[in-house]
């Protein structure tokens, strides 16, 4: 979804990819920032324990990418089996060696 949920705090100067809650124990959102015509697309999401999840990220599939730098809200069900905070989320990039480490409180 374009933009960032309500709520969210954010410098304008940092374009850092973030989590955060959407409703406790239930779901949760990542943030990314890039291209708000060609946002990157989830291709995956795990449970890997209690407490850890990963997500994979690729590219967009759009040809024609705007250059500016906009945030874009990617909204997640808690995989079963995830029941412990904080949460760990590795998201990893699929055309980039890239991780990212984020915590959900």
């Amino acid at each position: 979804m374009p933009g960032a949920p309500p709520g969210l705090e954010h410098d304008p100067s940092n374009f850092d990819t973030v989590a955060l809650w959407l409703e406790r124990g239930e779901s949760f959102a990542i943030v990314t920032y890039g291209s708000s015509s060609c946002p990157p697309v989830a291709t995956s999401l795990s449970g890997e324990g209690n407490d850890r999840i990963a997500v994979n990220f690729a590219p967009s599939k759009n040809e024609q990418c705007t250059a500016d730098m906009a945030p874009t809200t990617h909204e997640f069900k808690l995989p079963d089996g995830v029941d412990r905070t904080p949460v760990t989320i590795t998201v990893s990039y699929e055309e980039s060696s890239k991780t990212d480490i984020l915590t959900l409180e």
